[in-house]
């Protein structure tokens, strides 16, 4: 008894199993209007003008099509935009704004081109779009680089990071370009430099609204790498101090300078270049019988790294 109410179960499964899908495939193959809803974005933008405002930012599209393909169309995972151009548009001064419009039944044809196949646009609402615009200003801005550098052992930037160009022109409304001073590279991540590198770095556009336009999407960004080692100099000590009838002298008379150095001017290196002192009114003030050495000029190639003794001390000749 059991096993033949299990079989007519099954067959009474089955059957209704193929009449749900019989029903939904004469449902599916049939023709449906059903709006749908899509953000405009605006391109083509009129020359020398911002938009401050789009009031009709989205609009209603009735589409005609069979069941199935809209089903496809309003599940789809894209997010439903459509493009429409702005450089027919003409425009009407009120005040320090400019406002426009456009009416949807002359932009179907370039709606339904972005449009998959097998649709028909019955209707779209509102039949006007409006916009709001400004007179655009430009400044130019320095561009900052965003980078992690990590060098091989004993080598480092020989200098500053390049960037080609250096700045850029920022165009959009006024109120938001004086607020920008410059505009940054995406995070780039350099290993084990141990060569010049050379990379093309995307520029980011600042997060504002109304949007800004760069007059660069990207700069070239230049890093020179070299091998760096360590030299060592002695340099005498100059005496600084307000008292100029009185001579002094110094204990060591020289100190001597650890500097790290590339290795293409190690032969530059000369003890000539540097100058060191030990300002003796800092002593006075202090009441100590050891002053401190410090470097008071040093070409740009070399780095001083130590000084050797820090502190010197200092005999008043009679």
């Amino acid at each position: 008894m059991d096993g033949k109410l299990r079989n007519r179960l099954s067959v009474f499964l089955i059957c209704t199993i193929i009449s749900v899908i019989m029903w939904g495939m004469i449902k599916l193959s049939r023709e449906y209007q059903i709006p749908v809803r899509f953000s405009v974005v605006p391109e083509n933008l009129p020359g020398g003008k911002v938009m401050t405002a789009n009031p009709d930012s989205v609009i209603s599209i009735t589409l005609k099509a069979k069941g199935l393909e809209l089903y496809s169309r309003i599940f789809s995972t894209r997010s439903n935009t459509v493009t429409l151009s702005l450089d027919n548009i003409r425009l009407k001064r009120e005040g320090d704004q400019y406002t426009g419009f456009l009416r949807t039944s002359g932009m179907l044809k370039a709606i339904e081109e972005q449009l998959p196949g097998g649709f028909e646009i019955t209707a779209v609402d509102p039949d006007t779009l409006h916009f709001v615009f400004e007179r655009s200003v430009r400044k130019r801005v320095g561009v900052t680089t965003r980078l992690s550098l990590d060098f091989s052992r004993q080598y480092q930037l020989y200098d500053s990071v390049q960037t080609d160009p250096d700045s850029i022109y920022i165009s959009g409304r006024k109120e938001i370009i004086d607020t920008i001073r410059s505009v940054t590279t995406e995070w780039k991540t350099f290993d084990d430099l141990k060569e010049d590198i050379s990379a093309r770095l995307a520029l980011i556009t600042p997060r504002v609204w109304p949007p800004v336009y760069l007059s660069e999407d990207s700069v070239t960004v230049r890093l020179n790498v070299e091998k760096f080692t360590e030299a060592s100099i002695e340099v005498p000590v100059n005496i600084r101090s307000g008292h100029g009838h009185v001579n002094y002298r110094t204990f060591p008379e020289k100190v001597t300078l650890t500097c790290r150095v590339a290795l293409r001017d190690y032969n530059r290196v000369d003890p000539s270049l540097v100058t060191v002192v030990a300002d003796l009114d800092k002593t006075v003030v202090s009441d100590s019988e050891r002053v401190l050495v410090e470097v008071s000029r040093v070409p740009a190639f070399m780095k001083v790294i130590r000084i050797e003794p820090q502190k010197v001390e200092y005999l008043i000749l009679k």
